[in-house]
């Protein structure tokens, strides 16, 4: 995996993964009572904590995978962060009509994230390898 194209397509992907997790991670600080407030609605306790991880988590894998530093183990906590708040949070199982539609649509693409991040962990390592 040692040619331009590769490397280029890389470079995207982590880009676009960043950008997704910095957007969230900012959103969370600027409307902290919002995100606040559906966590406290799922009934998660400790939200100030809780929600102060998720941020600081989405904020610092953000800037990790747009610097390329330590790809492969931030794409691997963000995937496991992600999976455990997809779980928790998009519980369209317990929903009907637009509301169920609505969150099994956010789990669906959770999980495509979760998918992209798990590329990103397994290219980094073989690119790695390359160079």
């Amino acid at each position: 995996m040692k040619n331009s194209k590769t490397n280029t397509i890389f470079t995207v992907a982590r880009a676009l993964m960043g950008i997704t997790f910095l957007i969230a991670g900012l959103h969370k600080i600027m409307a902290w009572e919002g995100p606040a407030a559906w966590m406290a609605s799922k009934g998660i306790p400790m939200v100030t904590i809780l929600l102060g991880m998720a941020t600081f988590i989405e904020i610092v894998g953000a800037l990790l995978l747009l610097v390329n530093q330590k790809v492969k183990w931030t794409s691997l906590i963000l995937a496991i962060f992600l999976l455990v708040v997809t779980v928790s949070m998009h519980t369209f199982w317990n929903m009907d009509g637009m509301m169920f539609q609505a969150a099994f649509l956010d789990f669906i693409q959770n999980i495509a994230i979760i998918g992209g991040l798990l590329g990103l962990a397994v290219a980094d390592q073989k690119i790695t390898k390359s160079n």
